[in-house]
C-alpha cells in the first residue's frame, strides 16, 4: 500500500471513530435535551420529534431514559426537574474537537494555505482548549488550570478570525468589503448604545529600538488609509488590511464604549437599520413525512 493511501485510511479511520464516538455521546445529550424541553412544559412529542430530528419513537425511548412517563404530563414536577437546557460538558466538548480536528487535518497536506482550512485548524484547537478548560487534563503535569489554558483560546480564536478574513478578502471586491464595513458602522450606531472608532493614531516600537506615528483611518470612500510620519512605512492598503483595521478600530471602539458615561449614549433602539440587508434563515429539515 502506498504511503498517501495509507494516510488517507488512517484518516478515514480517525473520522469513523471520531463519529462513532459523537454518536455515543450525542445521543446522551439528546436524551438530556428531551427531558428538559418536557420538563419546562413541552409536552408534544411529535413537536420534540421534529425538533430533535428523530422519530417519535426515539422520543419516547429518550425520555423512558429519563423516567418520564407521557401519561403523567398532568403531575406537578419538582423544582429540582425544572431545568432549562444542559449544562456544557468538557467531554461532549472534545468529542467536536476531535472530529473537527479528523477533518481538517487531512486537508492541511493538499493546501496548507487554504484560510478555510487554516481556519478549522484553529476552531478544532479552540474546542479542544475550551473541553480543557472545562475539564482540565490530569496526570500532565502542571500547566493546566483556566488561567493558563484561556489564553490560548483567545490566541486560536485570533486565528480563526484571521483567516475568515483572509478568505473573505481573496472573493469580495473592495467596493463591497468598503459598503459592508459603513454599513456595520452605521447599524452600530443606530443603537444608541455603541460609539465607533473612526481612527487611531498608534505609536510603532520598531524591532530596531526606534519609534514612528502611524494613523489608521478611512479615506473619503471608505476604504482604509494609513499614513505616517516615517517614511519606512509603505503606503496603500489591500483587503485583507483593510478589514484587519476596521477590525481593530472597532476592538478600540467597544473599550472606549464601556467607559463612557451615560450621557453619551442616546435611547436603546432595536429597530433594524434603514437599508439594512435581510436576516439569513436556515430551513432544519425533519425526519417525519
Amino acid at each position: 500500500m502506498t504511503e498517501p493511501n495509507e494516510a488517507a485510511r488512517i484518516a478515514a479511520l480517525s473520522e469513523l471513530i471520531a463519529w462513532a464516538e459523537r454518536r455515543q455521546r450525542l445521543s446522551e445529550d439528546r436524551a438530556d435535551a428531551v427531558a428538559a424541553a418536557w420538563h419546562t412544559g413541552t409536552h408534544n412529542v411529535a413537536e420534540l420529534a421534529r425538533l430533535a430530528r428523530v422519530s417519535r419513537d426515539t422520543v419516547y425511548a429518550d425520555l423512558a431514559a429519563r423516567a418520564i412517563s407521557p401519561g403523567s404530563r398532568g403531575q406537578e414536577v419538582s423544582s429540582s426537574q425544572k431545568v432549562s437546557g444542559t449544562p456544557l460538558r468538557g467531554e461532549s466538548v472534545r468529542t467536536v474537537a476531535r472530529i473537527a480536528d479528523a477533518v481538517a487535518r487531512p486537508a492541511f497536506p493538499h493546501d496548507p494555505d487554504d484560510p478555510l482550512v487554516r481556519a478549522t485548524l484553529a476552531a478544532s484547537r479552540a474546542l479542544e482548549t475550551v473541553a480543557d478548560v472545562l475539564e482540565p487534563p490530569t496526570g500532565q503535569g502542571p500547566g493546566w488550570t483556566p488561567q493558563e489554558t484561556l489564553p490560548s483560546l483567545a490566541d486560536e480564536g485570533e486565528k480563526l478570525a484571521h483567516h475568515s478574513r483572509r478568505a473573505l478578502a481573496a472573493i469580495t471586491e473592495p467596493a463591497e468589503l468598503t459598503a459592508n464595513s459603513a454599513d456595520y458602522r452605521q447599524a452600530l450606531l443606530h443603537t444608541g448604545q455603541h460609539a465607533v472608532a473612526d481612527e487611531a493614531s498608534v505609536t510603532l516600537t520598531l524591532p530596531t529600538g526606534g519609534t514612528i506615528t502611524l494613523q489608521v483611518g478611512r479615506d473619503e470612500t471608505g476604504w482604509t488609509h494609513l499614513t505616517s510620519d516615517s517614511g519606512l512605512v509603505a503606503e496603500g492598503a489591500d483587503s485583507l488590511d483593510h478589514l484587519e483595521a476596521q477590525a481593530a478600530l472597532q476592538a478600540l471602539a467597544r473599550i472606549a464604549t464601556r467607559h463612557l458615561t451615560e450621557t453619551a449614549f442616546a435611547e436603546h433602539r432595536k429597530d433594524a437599520p434603514p437599508g439594512s440587508r435581510r436576516p439569513r434563515t436556515r430551513t432544519i429539515p425533519s425526519n417525519e413525512n
